[in-house]
């Protein structure tokens, strides 16, 4: 009788006909459960150690993460990438339901609890026939791993092929005969281990430090059960005659919410002391917390937010970074650990050369909208991604078969062309000095737009606080005094262009004439600043002017931001370009 054949007598087991201690369900032992003791007089096994709640909340936090990813059987394709191998018989078992009675994720996420708390997950794997005529996996069941005993054949098992691994499965419990399965017939995933084979169980290896947090609650438990903490004591000389009208006149007139600061008013020698949080009390509670980063942080690797451990560090700018670093150095490890063991023992071998499983753990990577946005911009601008792969991400619908084409710059070289000069076409097909020129201004035109938009928003961000600031009274002077002082930062932004494009333009010059200027190459550096110098007087002064004359002042700025910078930049290149012309000729 096979495994799937006693579980489907599970429901007989037990007088009631409930499911007992059986495969995946623990039972009454897991609330009773008790393990070796430890030296704080707690015993602790993988069951009770997660009736403490940072137990429970780290192992639920990280089942839940793993079973919640999207998980997809893969194919590699001939000229490299991916796609989904819907059609595989393997494909529903990890990503839809594993066996009749469980979904993808309550199946995975009962298998990771199993890794977390007894540092290995155990599935038995269910065969049927294929379509043409060989086994493949048809279901998936969890045992639980204090039932397995990883056990190596020394000739007592037939079936097992001398010095392989098997699986004992103890039946213990259920009135049903132990079972030893084969390593083809399990699905095992091990956690940190020293020989590869077999996983530490969490629980056993930091078993003193959950039983202290153990130790810890139940005190807590009987400390307040029992203790008595009054808010305040009232105190007098002799004896008071009419307790319980003393008592009742108190609560009534200065007891809850909407009656506190009151003035209190006591007779003859009575005297009012209020009790604060006892120095053990504070101490208490503040072992509690280091006992939650003890376990939490210490051996789950979680970051204190996530399990409810708030402190001045963990403002919401770094609880972001911290959830990254969550998804990269916490879960990830989990998920690889995952999909090899899922690619090891699923996978037959001709088919791990074609086919894997992976997770995607994109949307727990994604950042806000803005740093999203410009992710997405620039793996679009180089072709990495295409309309349809970024609403993907998004979890929007594709638009259609014009989302699948991939975009370039016009103007890009490949990289083994990078830093030579333009090419100089064949003597019958020479080409006019202007194309040529075109060809160069179109590569530099993205270069000198972005200096000139730097230059634009630091303007128009001054202007519109002067604006604001002086409104009617001065904000001409204003005005002027901040143009004497902007062609400076207009240099500093479009020098750096401007030298580049120098360099290129006097490059393509000689090559096309068939010389060298090494003359004019020695004062390019002075000749392109003192250009540069006079362009930004004549700018500033010409913004001065707009802003001065303009009607609608919010308007200018508004045009400033739109257009302007595109028509700045061709205006620079054409301007450079003519004023070296004229030098070298």
């Amino acid at each position: 009788m096979g495994i799937l054949d006693r579980l489907e007598q599970r429901m007989a087991y037990g007088s009631t006909g409930a499911i007992s201690d059986s495969w995946y369900q623990p039972g009454g032992f897991f609330y009773g459960g008790l393990g070796p003791q430890t030296k704080s007089g707690t015993a602790i096994s993988e069951y009770n150690a997660m009736q403490l709640a940072i137990v429970w909340c780290c192992i639920k936090i990280l089942s839940e993460d793993s079973a919640s990813l999207p998980l997809h059987l893969y194919r590699r394709l001939p000229g490299g990438g991916k796609v989904k191998a819907v059609d595989h018989p393997l494909y529903r078992l990890l990503h839809d339901s594993p066996n009749p009675e469980m979904t993808a994720f309550t199946f995975r996420e009962a298998l990771k609890a199993h890794i977390l708390a007894w540092g290995n997950g155990y599935a038995e794997k269910v065969y049927g026939r294929g379509k043409v005529g060989h086994s493949v996996i048809e279901q998936l069941w969890p045992i639980t791993p204090n039932r397995v005993t990883v056990k190596r054949n020394k000739g007592e098992k037939k079936d097992v092929p001398p010095r392989e691994i098997y699986y004992h499965v103890s039946m213990g419990g259920t009135g049903l005969p132990d079972v030893d399965l084969t390593r083809r017939q399990v699905l095992h995933i091990p956690g940190l281990s020293y020989n590869g084979l077999v996983g530490y169980s969490v629980i056993a290896a930091h078993r003193e430090a959950i039983g202290f947090g153990k130790s810890l609650e139940e005190y807590g438990e009987l400390y307040f059960g029992n203790g008595i903490h009054p808010a305040m004591v009232i105190s007098m000389q002799g004896s008071l005659k009419d307790k319980g009208a003393f008592r009742e006149a108190m609560n009534e007139t200065y007891a809850g919410l909407g009656k506190a600061h009151r003035i209190m008013l006591l007779e003859e020698t009575q005297k009012v002391e209020k009790l604060g949080i006892p120095n053990d009390e504070a101490q208490f509670l503040e072992t509690r917390k280091y006992t939650n980063v003890d376990i939490g942080t210490r051996i789950f690797r979680l970051p204190p937010q996530m399990y409810g451990e708030y402190d001045k560090a963990s403002t919401y700018a770094s609880a972001e970074q911290f959830s990254l670093d969550y998804v990269v150095k916490t879960l990830r490890p989990w998920l690889v650990r995952q999909e090899q063991s899922y690619n090891m023992s699923l996978l037959s071998a001709d088919e791990k050369k074609e086919y894997f499983y992976e997770h995607l753990i994109d949307g727990l990577m994604r950042g806000d909208a803005e740093a999203r946005a410009e992710y997405y911009t620039k793996m679009f601008a180089v072709g990495g991604l295409t309309v349809n792969e970024i609403n993907e991400l998004e979890n929007r619908n594709p638009i259609g078969p014009d989302g699948d084409k991939r975009f370039v710059p016009l103007n890009m070289v490949p990289l083994e062309d990078a830093g030579k000069d333009l090419e100089k076409p064949p003597a019958k097909e020479q080409k006019s000095r202007f194309i040529y020129r075109k060809r160069l201004e179109n590569a530099y035109l993205r270069i000198f737009a972005d200096a000139s938009e730097r230059v634009i928003r630091k303007e128009v961000k001054r202007l519109r606080f002067l604006a604001e600031k002086h409104a009617n009274n001065g904000v001409a002077a204003a005005f002027a005094e901040f143009y004497r002082e902007m062609p400076e930062y207009i240099q500093k932004q479009i020098i750096p262009a401007c030298l580049s494009y120098s360099e290129a333009f006097l490059g393509m010059e000689e090559e096309l004439n068939g010389r060298e200027m090494p003359d004019f190459r020695v004062k390019l550096d002075v000749f392109v600043r003192d250009f540069v110098s006079k362009y930004a007087s004549e700018l500033a002064e010409r913004n001065l002017g707009e802003v001065q004359n303009s009607a609608d002042i919010n308007k200018t700025f508004d045009e400033w931001e739109g257009n302007r910078a595109y028509w700045l930049a061709e205006e620079q290149i054409n301007r450079l370009s003519e004023a070296i012309k004229g030098a070298i000729s």
